[in-house]
């Protein structure tokens, strides 16, 4: 087993002969100063995402070596379902190094101690499950670090094959993860899970539909309100999660104090989609536009074939162009219409998009406000993308990669927790609504 230490103002990782085998890898010796933030994983393979180039993994077993994903290196020494500390680093040669040692606690307070991190900020990370349709769902609550809880809140992701941080094994958004931490700051506990057949979850992800993943919302707003009943409960959603967010509150209104949408949509799944491919389209660059032009191809028409093929089948799962995906899902997400259910939202609401956004028409805040019976606050930030990252330039999804190097936009953060915190203040407990 790896072990950490630290001497002299760094921070020392050290290998057995067999991890440096195993994984191609040497000792590591970090400056104390170049550690940004430590944290404690109760599972280390939470830490470990991208291509593995080079090291071993065994599936379900182990991970050593080095991971390359948009965010840098990762130096990995894990095995799944035990502990490890997970280092972010600034200019060095890995981002991140995340390695299972005894004591990850101890370890962990030294190193903060060594780097001048306040350690009484760092969130406490809680692993928890919970059932939905027959399936164990995993995922994680962050709790602050000190004082009391004085809210809770259940943190939903956008589309894809996420976990309980947002992040896909090829972009790791992160945008829960940053949420939470946030969040933690200002008293304010949450809740992250893994959809099904992703990280710790059971089940199949291709084969699961939009309505099965708001199933799996509405089980993880039950755990979250029976942790602490006396505390109002807020759901945070973003992108196709703001979805799930404004079905769920309606549905539940006597248990949902406040929510937060995040690059929502005031339109239907079909109405989205349509206008996602002519933002797409205008926002090519000048070659592949050229080419598509030379090819004769119409984005939209394609766009309608697939619709077509799409509503003709009923399997779960399809290929289309050379790829599976869930075709459920999608059938299911084009019928979905957020409108009514935004309509009977009588708790506060806060949202915010980005005038950058080509997956969500920002204009849509407009709607949110009109519509919304309750208190609303809208925000439109000019140069926000669908991703929550600023963007000056021209928006373009080629350059999603580039932007997820950072974490999530600093003032989304700030705007979120401090607009929760006012709300915990201020609302009355869910007990105590009418029914």
């Amino acid at each position: 087993m790896a072990r950490l230490a630290v001497n002299n103002g760094a921070v020392l990782v050290k290998l057995s002969r067999g991890e440096k085998i195993a994984g191609l890898l040497t000792d590591l010796t970090i400056p104390a100063a170049a550690v940004e933030d430590v944290l404690v994983l109760k599972d280390g393979f939470a830490g470990v995402t991208g291509m593995r180039a080079p090291g071993l993994a065994l599936p379900g077993r182990v991970r050593i070596g080095t991971w390359r994903g948009s965010r840098g290196k990762t130096f990995a020494v894990v095995h799944q379902g035990r502990p490890a500390v997970q280092l972010t680093l600034k200019d060095q040669k890995y981002r991140r190094v995340v390695v299972e040692v005894k004591n990850v606690e101890d370890a962990t307070r030294q190193v903060r101690e060594a780097a001048g991190l306040d350690e009484s900020a760092a969130p406490v990370l809680e692993d928890a499950t919970f059932r939905s349709d027959g399936l164990n769902l995993a995922g994680t609550w962050t709790l602050p670090a000190t004082g009391p809880v004085m809210g809770l809140a259940l943190l939903l992701p956008g589309s894809g094959e996420v976990d309980r941080n947002s992040d896909h094994r090829r972009m790791p958004l992160g945008v829960t993860r940053d949420l939470a931490e946030a969040l933690a700051l200002e008293g304010i506990a949450s809740f992250g899970y893994d959809k099904r057949g992703v990280g710790a979850s059971e089940g199949s992800f291709l084969a699961a539909g939009f309505h099965h993943n708001y199933d799996d919302a509405a089980a993880a707003l039950e755990l979250v309100a029976r942790r602490s009943p006396e505390l109002p409960v807020f759901v945070v959603g973003h992108s196709e999660g703001a979805f799930h967010t404004t079905a769920l509150a309606a549905r539940h209104r006597e248990r949902v104090a406040g929510v937060v949408l995040l690059s929502a949509s005031a339109h239907s799944g079909r109405e989205t989609s349509q206008w996602q491919v002519g933002q797409i389209a205008g926002a090519l660059p000048a070659f592949p536009r050229l080419v598509l032009k030379l090819l004769r191809t119409d984005l939209a028409k394609q766009q309608r074939k697939s619709m077509v093929k799409l509503h003709a089948s009923d399997q779960d799962v399809l290929r289309m162009q050379g790829r599976r995906m869930n075709a459920r899902w999608m059938r299911e997400f084009l019928q979905f219409d957020p409108l009514p259910f935004l309509k009977q939202l009588d708790m506060p609401v806060l949202a915010i998009s980005g005038g950058k956004d080509l997956q969500v028409n920002p204009a849509d805040l407009e709607i949110i406000a009109d519509v919304v019976p309750g208190p609303v606050e809208t925000k439109c930030i000019p140069d926000l993308t669908h991703l929550l990252r600023r963007d000056p330039r021209t928006p373009m999804l080629s350059d999603y990669k580039r932007q997820i190097r950072e974490r999530t936009d600093a003032e989304v953060l700030a705007t979120v927790a401090s607009w929760m915190r006012t709300q915990v203040l201020a609302t009355d407990l869910p007990s105590s609504k009418k029914q």
